[in-house]
């Protein structure tokens, strides 16, 4: 028995996983919009992630000037729906949190207040290989007039 052992741990050291992996979950894409209480659009991020695990963004330096922000997302599968626990902030400041039911190619606003500021966070969840997840794509690479 401890041969047999032996042996099928030496093989997987030398050949690889003998053993199926665990089953990968879909890719799925977040498109992300941040505004203030006047419009104006303080960032629009696109983030890929796995369906059911959370995701983290972090937007500091040179290149998210004038303001940093700070985005999690975790997000629990509900059927054919997600509810998605985010939390966000804006320049090391008051962190807003909460859930929001998404379905996914359906944009979804959520108001946030607290801290002294205003806030719409905008997005759409969409599965990889859906048509949905092909609008988000092509919207953005659409030139803005």
């Amino acid at each position: 028995m401890a041969g047999l052992a032996f042996g099928l741990f030496g093989a997987e050291m030398t050949f690889g996983s003998l053993r199926p992996d665990a089953p990968h979950s879909d890719a799925v894409l977040y498109s992300i919009e941040v505004r203030n209480d006047a419009g104006d659009l303080l960032a629009s991020p696109m983030l890929v992630g796995e369906e059911g695990r959370p995701v983290h963004l972090n937007l500091v330096g040179p290149h998210s000037d004038p303001m940093a922000m700070s985005l999690d997302l975790d997000p629990r599968p509900d059927g054919d729906n997600i509810c998605l626990g985010y939390k966000l902030s804006i320049d090391d400041g008051f962190a807003h949190s909460g859930h929001v039911g998404v379905s996914y190619g359906e944009e979804r606003s959520v108001q946030l207040r607290g801290g002294g500021e205003s806030l719409r966070l905008s997005l759409v969840v969409a599965r990889a290989r859906s048509q949905q997840f092909e609008r988000i794509l092509h919207h953005r690479r659409r030139p803005t007039t």
